[in-house]
């Protein structure tokens, strides 16, 4: 078989290997299996759960017996994105991997190095019997990306360390030092299909750079399912509209690049396209520094049903109501988000509409005052909330041995000063340092660009470059 990745270098072996299982998140089992495979192979204790989480325990090497054990943690499962025009299947297909300018790319979807190099990191060093180190406890998280469910359903007897270092950044020469917490607003509404003797339309949303609704919440890109709303309110106010369904966005914490609806109204099709057009050259001069391709298209379907006037009017409301975006920043951290939401998918079922809004803050009362907006809009608006995938956030820590040593290896092996990072995105980091309050932990990773997107890359040598660094690390700890 063809590689195209360096089989030669354990980590860049390991990723690729990883890239021809699917493991998106709920679909990790294979993966897992693989990991079990892998530790029996090693002749490694290993621990699974019944989510698939995988825990792989590896000796000190000879002269760190008496070192304090360390954590390592990265999660298995992978956003799942893809282009509209892309012929794949997550759950059956491999990744199909190029390279580009010494960036690793996936034709047409994401790449999974989110979080696919902290994996094979890991997997690098359980292989490696020179590999200089304290005792390893080695933790393979699933459905990260949807909640931290897996991160969250580990058990604390499961781990004796106190250090920990977590694989899910990116960087180089970065770490984090705090991180949000969030939490997931489930809206519902009854879906009532009443007949009609209107016009049927169909509006697609498309050519959005999206982005991860952490990372890229405060880059102003554009949201489908918000635009998509302005355009059906615009439309609504105008000539009435009766919606038969609405589709947007894959991924709650994705900043959604494509979205549709079709519906139902008197107007012929000349006029719906020339409010469409009106709205297209809008969003192009709202966007035009951030997404440049944003594009609005129109076009005539058949809709067997649609909902009645007033549940029409309530669903786009409430979509075009829902607060959408940065909320607040640090006054005392320059560039730190410290709450946002994003109204992420969009979904019709056969019963229900479901909108599904991922909710960050820095702050508890941040989380809290968000999903209290949500549910006030929701129930004025006739939908039913829930709330799912609660996490806890990541504090500062100022005393930490873990960031000193840290500090000084990365100067001496890359010759970089250590960036101090706070982000606005949640990580397992908050999940681990709840289980123990007295964990010291640090991140790492390599550089990246465009994760959650069908864009995403992995600088190759980077990705070298912090495998050095992580084990010259371990051989200080």
């Amino acid at each position: 078989m063809e590689h195209i990745l360096n089989h030669e270098k354990a980590h860049q072996k390991y990723f690729e290997e990883m890239t021809a299982i699917p493991h998106g998140s709920y679909h990790e089992q294979a993966y897992s299996a693989y990991l079990v495979a892998f530790a029996k192979e090693h002749g490694l204790k290993w621990i699974q759960d019944e989510l698939y989480n995988v825990i792989i325990y590896k000796d000190a090497s000879a002269g760190y017996e008496d070192h304090a054990p360390v954590l390592l943690q990265a999660h298995t499962d992978m956003v799942c994105e893809k282009n509209k025009d892309t012929d794949f299947d997550f759950e059956k297909d491999a990744l199909k991997l190029y390279i580009e300018d010494g960036f690793l790319k996936a034709r047409g979807t994401t790449l999974g190095a989110d979080d696919g190099v902290g994996v094979a990191y890991m997997l690098a060093l359980l292989s490696d019997p020179d590999a200089k180190h304290p005792p390893l406890e080695c933790v393979f998280t699933v459905q990260e990306e949807v909640g931290l469910f897996g991160a969250m359903a580990l058990k604390k007897e499961y781990f004796q360390a106190k250090r920990m270092i977590n694989l899910d950044d990116g960087g180089e020469n970065a770490t984090c030092t705090t991180s949000a917490g969030g939490v997931n607003v489930i809206m519902q509404k009854e879906r009532i299909l009443v007949p009609h003797d209107g016009n049927g339309y169909q509006i697609d949303v498309f050519g959005l750079h999206g982005g991860h609704s952490g990372g890229e919440i405060d880059k102003e890109h554009g949201n489908a399912n918000k635009l998509l709303a302005r355009v059906l309110f615009t439309l609504n106010r105008r000539y009435g509209v009766q919606l038969s369904w609405i589709q947007g966005g894959i991924k709650d914490n994705a900043i959604p690049r494509e979205a549709s609806a079709a519906f139902v109204c008197q107007a012929d099709l000349e006029t719906v396209a020339a409010c469409v057009q009106e709205m297209k050259t809008i969003f192009a001069k709202e966007l035009e520094f951030s997404d440049a391709g944003v594009d609005v298209a129109v076009k005539e379907v058949a809709c067997d049903g649609v909902l009645c006037i007033e549940d029409s009017e309530e669903v786009i409301t409430l979509l075009m109501t829902l607060p959408n975006g940065l909320r607040h920043h640090s006054m005392s951290i320059e560039g730190l988000s410290t709450a946002s939401s994003n109204i992420g998918v969009v979904t019709t079922q056969e019963e229900a509409i479901i909108i599904n809004a991922s909710l960050r803050g820095a702050m508890e009362s941040y989380v809290d005052t968000l999903a209290m907006e949500m549910d006030a809009l929701a129930e004025v608006f006739g939908f039913h909330s829930e709330h799912e995938a609660r996490y806890p956030a990541w504090s500062y820590r100022a005393d930490s041995p873990m960031r000193e040593c840290l500090k000084a290896v990365c100067q001496k092996v890359l010759g970089k000063e250590l960036q101090l990072v706070a982000v606005h995105g949640g990580l397992e980091c908050g999940v681990f340092k709840a289980m123990d309050e007295d964990m010291d932990i640090v991140t790492m990773g390599p550089k990246m660009q465009d994760i959650h997107t069908p864009q995403e890359a992995l600088d190759l040598a980077s990705f070298d470059a912090t495998f050095t660094l992580l084990k010259a690390y371990l051989e200080e700890l």
